[in-house]
């Protein structure tokens, strides 16, 4: 993490985290995924405050994200089903790219209700100590969603943690900042052709 973190921070933070908790999707809406803050605890409590996201020197939070997944083959066959009924009462027999579209997504709008949004929950914690930020996912995607929520939320850059960037913090001397840019990678494994 870079950036200092204000005098009375602990009471803004739960402010900040509570205008970007979690809200649950709706069949209606045009979204397909939604994100936001989360219980540690309880994936399902998004009414947070100080006792739920503070753990001594520690802010721990849930980045709770849902999504609509609607089974390919269930969705093919009721597209399917919905465009000849809708070429049979036009009496046509193609569709328009905009036809389509619309008949796209009243289907998912009506499969939507007879399923549950997947939902997914990776745990964050931050010690405001350290200024070290833990998240326990490896995925590009929801890393970089979780970088942009949380410095969207607290107004502080995360720089990823690597044996370089610490070598770096760490105030190294210059000649030991040039042996480190010296570095080349080693592969510990047979390159595949």
């Amino acid at each position: 993490m870079r950036g200092e973190l204000a005098d009375s921070f602990r009471d803004l933070f739960v402010e900040r985290v509570r205008l970007r908790a979690f809200q649950p999707l709706t069949v209606e809406a045009e979204a397909d995924q939604q994100s936001g803050w989360c219980s540690i605890e309880d994936p399902l409590d998004t009414d947070l405050d100080h006792n739920k996201l503070y753990f001594g020197s520690y802010l721990n939070l849930g980045l709770r994200t849902d999504k609509w997944v609607i089974p390919g083959p269930l969705l093919k066959a009721h597209l399917a089903e919905a465009e000849r009924a809708h070429l049979q009462k036009r009496g046509r027999e193609r569709l328009s790219k905009s036809e389509k579209e619309e008949i796209r997504t009243n289907v998912s709008r009506r499969l939507r209700k007879q399923v549950l949004p997947v939902m997914n929950v990776v745990d964050l914690s931050w010690n405001l100590d350290t200024g070290v930020v833990r998240f326990w996912n490896q995925s590009p995607r929801v890393l970089e969603s979780m970088m942009e929520i949380f410095e969207d939320t607290f107004s502080v850059n995360l720089l990823p943690e690597s044996p370089g960037a610490s070598a770096v913090t760490m105030g190294l001397s210059d000649l030991h900042t040039r042996a480190l840019e010296a570095l080349t990678p080693t592969a510990f494994h047979p390159a595949f052709a």
